[in-house]
């Protein structure tokens, strides 16, 4: 990306990745796939990434809409410094005899995850297939049996890495609630959103987002909307990418993200977003049609007009 000052006009330009098979063949090729946007200074340092930009992504007001931060919290997922010790299927807990009090369930790939709605069903499935998704999380004395799968880990020379090295006893775990919603970190083309109503943990492979209402209701209806197109279009102005089309959201990225207001949105309205996430989470799984994404936009739309008309909170 370059930046030419010209006056009070910043033009960039952009190159969308490529690959070995779309590679151009001369520099003249390399040049024409640029992208110019010309933009105001003014607009540049009013925001906090310029890349999105110059990309075409901004971020435009919407009444009755506000920031993901004015109706949830997030959080990274749980860092254990060192996945591969602490993540572990049922068969290795069976065989090196770990109580099972002493494991939580946790989603530690995003490849586990398919659709936006992860279920009971879905956990179990992962347990069934014995992949690895009981998080170690040692409370108090641990037995003889566990102490030999922590000295195994002390040869691996664990508890000098860095985070472990900073922590007491060093596989001490990271103590995090599950969080209703997820949020992907890495993504093409839309980023995922996916209700977590299995309650179970999830490493750095997710974000965490804490509704502040603690209706379920709510969170599957803001599941929903973080997944539609208008929330996911203003949402690209806040994203990092990379080669390839690739992109990624930090933390502090998700609290910039513009949702409707549903929390002064009409019940009716959050209950028909809530109900809708199951059938988006099956087409997601099983592409069909796209109706179910439409009728979920129309609502985004209505609920963002409900809460412009009603500004205070109806309780």
């Amino acid at each position: 990306m370059r930046k030419v000052m010209e006056s009070h006009i910043v033009t960039g330009w952009h190159l969308q990745g490529v690959d070995f098979a779309t590679a151009p063949a001369t520099l003249a090729e390399l040049a024409s796939r640029f992208i110019s946007m010309p933009l105001q200074s003014s607009t540049l340092i009013r925001a906090g990434k310029w890349e999105p930009l110059f990309r075409g992504h901004v971020a435009h007001e919407r009444n009755g809409w506000v920031t993901l931060s004015t109706l949830a919290k997030t959080r990274r997922g749980i860092a254990t410094g060192a996945n591969d010790f602490f993540l572990i299927n049922a068969s290795e807990a069976k065989a090196r005899n770990i109580r099972p009090v002493m494991l939580l369930p946790c989603v530690g790939r995003a490849a586990n995850v398919s659709g936006h709605v992860f279920s009971r069903s879905d956990y179990d499935a992962l347990v069934q297939a014995d992949a690895k998704c009981l998080l170690l999380n040692i409370v108090g004395a641990p037995t003889e049996a566990e102490v030999a799968y922590l000295a195994l880990g002390e040869r691996q020379g664990l508890r000098d890495r860095y985070l472990l090295a900073n922590r007491q006893p060093w596989y001490s775990m990271e103590q995090r609630n599950p969080a209703p919603i997820w949020a992907a970190v890495f993504g093409r083309g839309d980023l995922g959103f996916v209700y977590n109503e299995a309650g179970v943990r999830s490493l750095t492979n997710f974000h965490c987002v804490y509704p502040d209402s603690e209706d379920p209701l709510m969170a599957r209806a803001l599941t929903a909307a973080l997944n539609s197109t208008p929330v996911q279009e203003g949402a690209r102005a806040h994203i990092r990418g990379y080669g390839g089309g690739l992109m990624k959201f930090e933390p502090n990225d998700l609290k910039s993200i513009s949702v409707p207001n549903l929390a002064v949105a009409r019940q009716q309205t959050v209950r028909r977003l809530s109900e809708l996430l199951n059938q988006l989470d099956e087409h997601k799984r099983l592409p069909a049609n796209s109706e179910i994404r439409c009728q979920i936009d129309e609502l985004v739309i209505t609920a963002g007009e409900e809460a412009a008309a009603r500004p205070t909170k109806l309780l």
